[in-house]
């Protein structure tokens, strides 16, 4: 494809401003020019602009410069030399748009000394046909793409300047050279109409492209893989993380194909989940900045459940020796033996941080950090059933008690651990009540055990009569956990304005309406 870029250079005789660069079959820059057009071309343009020509702006030898417009999702601006159209996410800019990928301060439209030009001044990439640019002489009508190839559309407009005179020949002498990192205004060739009036009226640039370079170059526009690989998008996370999570099932068949043990496609699935979930807590509960002490807090949870689990509350359970249906009061009893195994690192974190970092832990951050715990247990605790309901989907006798194993692997799976994130979280926004108001601290921590504690058990002990009281049991759970999610703050402020917790308090002072009278 020839590539002819444009930019502002000596105008004609009569010093219109306007410029033409050299067109293919001309002398480059910088050798002796003939100040006559190719061969086949006419000798002069037209005396006005033709249809589908588009005239250039005045140059700065131009009579008074040009202005410039320009849009981006609908809005419009119009600046004149000497101003500036700043772009970006910032409410300062100019120019705003929200996308992501765009930077805060991502370009700038001025009046350079060759006319309008946009400058990259962001770190997300700026695309002009679909190749990244970091400064465009806008010598006629352009759209940019903004932080990615698909993003943003910036247009922009220079006003036209007058059209040569007739008579008026090519230019002579050297034109000046794009710098680096200027990007070519217009690419004539496949794909791009050429202006109508030139080349004896014919719509066809005056050479064509071999037919492999044409296929090679509509390859490289409709498949630019370089540029999307080196697209900012990717910086965000999300791409990736899609990326990831699209390949890791076909990853999981490749590597643990030949594995003997049965509870190894519950492992990886129920870590193939528990990260997703863990996202959506913290969409939910919205636990503010994660700091080196809150990080520290969270890998000493999941080590300190993890060991728990094995070493106390397995042997609890055991002890109790629960065989099909459970009874109310054996489900009372592993309901406050597993949740205690999650609330109580979670104390102990926001204990010793307290004591010993004088960091407090808000109460949304231990509500966050118990759902932690809770994905920890329930991702280990997966393992003592998905290799049973495994076995019993290839013993099942019968078609409906294959699906039903089935149907429980996968629950297992994909819900257990948010099971026992939900209760836990409960308990983990009363313990953050505890940490920050002593006076009522034990009673905080055993409401904060006890009120998950009687809902699991519920859920066991009902799971042998129908599935439709187990899903009460979880509606009512979720709704418990959910409120808290919404109403936390509004509920630690009625907390602090109360004299049955506000005595000791380790937060901030009783917040008071200025407007209300003294106590």
């Amino acid at each position: 494809m020839d590539i002819f870029e444009s930019g502002p250079g000596p105008g004609p005789a009569d010093g219109s401003g306007a410029a033409f660069n050299a067109p293919h079959g001309q002398p480059p820059p910088g050798q002796p020019q003939t100040g006559q057009p190719p061969a086949g071309w006419p000798a002069a343009p037209p005396p006005g602009p033709s249809a589908g020509w588009n005239a250039q702006p005045a140059g700065p030898g131009g009579a008074g410069g040009a202005e410039l417009r320009a849009w981006l999702e609908g809005r419009e601006v119009t600046v004149h030399p000497g101003q500036e159209v700043r772009i970006g996410r910032s409410p300062g800019n100019d120019l705003i748009t929200a996308a992501p990928t765009v930077s805060r301060q991502h370009a700038v439209l001025r009046w350079g000394p060759g006319g309008w030009e946009l400058e990259n001044t962001g770190s997300a990439p700026t695309f002009l046909n679909g190749q990244q640019v970091t400064r465009v002489l806008l010598d006629r009508p352009l759209i940019l793409a903004l932080g990615s190839v698909d993003g943003p559309a910036l247009r922009a407009e220079p006003a036209l300047a007058a059209a040569p005179p007739a008579g008026a020949h090519w230019p002579t002498g050297p034109q000046p050279a794009a710098g680096p990192g200027w990007g070519t205004g217009t690419n004539w060739g496949v794909g791009m109409d050429w202006p109508a009036g030139l080349g004896q009226g014919s719509a066809s640039p005056p050479r064509s492209l071999p037919p492999g370079d044409e296929v090679a170059t509509a390859l490289r526009i409709l498949f630019p893989i370089h540029s999307w690989l080196h697209d900012s998008g990717w910086r965000q996370g999300l791409r990736v993380l899609v990326f990831v999570y699209a390949l890791l099932p076909l990853i999981f068949l490749a590597l643990l194909s030949s594995s003997s043990n049965l509870s190894t496609p519950g492992w990886a699935y129920s870590l193939y989940v528990a990260p997703l979930w863990v996202m959506g807590f913290w969409l939910l509960i919205r636990p503010g900045r994660v700091g080196k002490p809150e990080v520290q807090a969270g890998a000493g949870i999941v080590v300190w459940t993890l060991a728990w689990l094995y070493i106390v509350t397995v042997h609890i359970n055991d002890s109790l020796h629960i065989s099909g249906s459970i009874a109310l009061l054996p489900a009372l009893a592993v309901g406050f033996n597993e949740e205690t195994t999650k609330a109580l690192p979670v104390l102990l974190a926001g204990l010793f941080l307290l004591k010993y970092r004088k960091v407090k832990l808000s109460v949304r951050m231990t509500m966050f950090l118990g759902t932690i715990a809770g994905l920890t247990f329930g991702v280990a605790e997966q393992a003592f059933y998905t290799s049973s309901d495994i076995v019993g989907i290839n013993q099942a006798q019968s078609a409906n008690a294959a699906v039903n194993d089935a149907l429980a692997f996968a629950e297992r799976i994909f819900v257990d651990g948010f099971q026992h994130a939900v209760w836990a979280g409960i308990a983990g926004f009363f313990i953050g009540m505890a940490l920050n108001y002593p006076r009522r601290r034990i009673q905080l921590i055993l409401l904060g055990v006890a009120v998950p504690a009687v809902l699991h058990a519920l859920n066991d002990f009902l799971a042998g009569s129908s599935v439709w009281l187990v899903i009460l049991v979880q509606a009512a759970s979720l709704l418990l956990f959910l409120g808290y999610t919404m109403s936390a703050a509004s509920i630690e402020q009625r907390v602090r304005e109360s004299p049955l917790f506000r005595g000791d308090s380790l937060m901030v002072p009783i917040y008071r309406d200025p407007g209300s009278p003294p106590a």
